[in-house]
């Protein structure tokens, strides 16, 4: 079955507030087998969202709709479809409580636009809200799915309200459909370009098509995500029976990750970090960084994982000259004779900060992000990664990325571990 997401609100539409609702709800969605097949953003007016709702019941098997449901007048989604569904708001006691509660537990005066969020419409039910006033609303249309009304689902447009309600949306869509299999598996790719990469599985995507002629219930897909320094694959399945198509799909995935084994970093629910985190966790190993052209971001991308203080002792963030000499130790006359942006100057940088943190890796990065240059012979876009180990060895790398700034920073990031966890591993 095919679901409509409907998300309304103006701040959307002038990039106010990042859609986040509409990511949440599809996975949601995806991970119990319904299929999202349109994602509509709508601003705050009442003809837009009847005209959109009519269209969704049109080409979806339901519609799950955000926002709208404050107790303000520009927050019209309750009151049309109240007209939509031909009922009359009344107040529904449960909620009428729960508001009252709600205000006076913050010495607040319950008003009467906060009664508002009580008086619901008579033909629709109710999905309670407990972290917030505006309760959720279930409409069954006259259009039919399987010989069954389609479900038109209203919630808070508010992401932590709305997410705490979906798990009761996910059972009454479970009750009332029969979500088909869907099952979606990503695994994390780095050192290989997406064209590269479609020539070497070339063989494995006819291999996908052919099961697919085998078996018209179910589809077989590959998607190709590249991101900044990464790529990521997912292999997906639609249809068929789930307990079946599981041990297909476990065979399938297997032969992709035998396809893919030489640029190998991680499944989606783990990032590099997180790897590099386990391994030098179960290895009690430390690791110390030193960093020019990324700003702390590899520091950043580190720390954002639990247990961070287990194996990073910390870093320093040496923008200018100075600081790689001083603190670093970087010579002066490295800096002079082959400039901050060099093999040489990365090497030391490692070298400093592993003998400053005293720890088994260290990990160095210094480039050109631009948009100008340093008056060197250094492109635009240079980088060089060094990661110094306690046994003395130390590897340099270079590679240029001619890009914005933030898409430099991010793609070095990247880089730089997976060289690291290439080290490690």
């Amino acid at each position: 079955m095919n679901i409509e997401i409907i998300n309304i609100g103006d701040e959307l539409l002038i990039g106010q507030v990042v859609n986040t609702n509409c990511s949440f709800m599809a996975k949601e969605l995806n991970n119990i087998g319904i299929n999202v097949k349109y994602i509509t953003v709508i601003n705050d007016d009442e003809k837009e969202i009847e005209k959109s709702i009519i269209l969704a019941l049109q080409r979806a098997d339901g519609v799950l709709i955000t926002g709208g449901l404050g107790p303000t007048k520009d927050d019209m989604t309750k009151h049309c479809l109240n007209a939509m569904f031909g009922g009359t708001l009344v107040e529904n006691k449960s909620v009428s409580d729960h508001v009252r509660r709600f205000f006076e537990a913050r010495n607040l005066p319950y008003t009467s636009t906060n009664h508002s969020q009580a008086m619901v419409p008579d033909c629709c039910e109710i999905i309670f809200n407990h972290f917030g006033t505006a309760p959720g609303m279930v409409f069954k249309s006259k259009e039919l799915f399987e010989g069954k009304p389609k479900l038109v689902i209203s919630l808070p447009g508010v992401p932590f309200e709305m997410q705490e309600m979906f798990n009761d949306v996910k059972q009454i869509l479970i009750d009332h459909y029969r979500p088909q299999t869907i099952i979606h598996k990503s695994i994390i790719l780095s050192g290989i370009s997406e064209s590269f990469l479609s020539d070497k599985l070339l063989n494995f995507e006819n291999h996908l098509a052919d099961l697919n002629k085998q078996n018209p219930e179910r589809c077989f897909s590959l998607a190709y995500l590249p991101d900044a320094g990464m790529m990521k694959l997912r292999l997906s399945l639609h249809g068929g029976q789930r307990a079946i198509e599981e041990t297909e799909f476990e065979q399938v995935y297997s032969m992709l990750r035998k396809e893919t084994s030489a640029y190998f970093v991680c499944e989606e629910d783990k990032n590099i970090a997180q790897i590099i985190g386990q391994i030098l966790t179960a290895k009690n190993q430390t690791l110390a960084s030193a960093e020019s052209c990324t700003g702390g971001n590899i520091a950043h991308t580190i720390t954002l994982n639990s247990g961070a203080s287990e194996y990073f002792k910390g870093g320093v963030v040496a923008y200018c000259n100075e600081i790689k000499n001083k603190i670093l130790g970087v010579k002066q006359d490295v800096l002079d004779n082959f400039g901050a942006v060099s093999e040489q100057t990365a090497k030391q940088m490692a070298q400093g900060v592993l003998k400053l943190y005293d720890t088994d890796f260290a990990i160095a990065t210094t480039g050109l992000a631009g948009p100008n240059g340093d008056g060197s012979d250094n492109e635009v876009g240079t980088v060089y990664i060094a990661i110094a180990t306690k046994n003395g060895e130390t590897i340099v790398k270079n590679t240029c990325y001619k890009t914005s700034r933030s898409n430099f920073i991010d793609r070095v990031t990247t880089f730089a571990l997976s060289e690291l966890l290439a080290i490690l591993r």
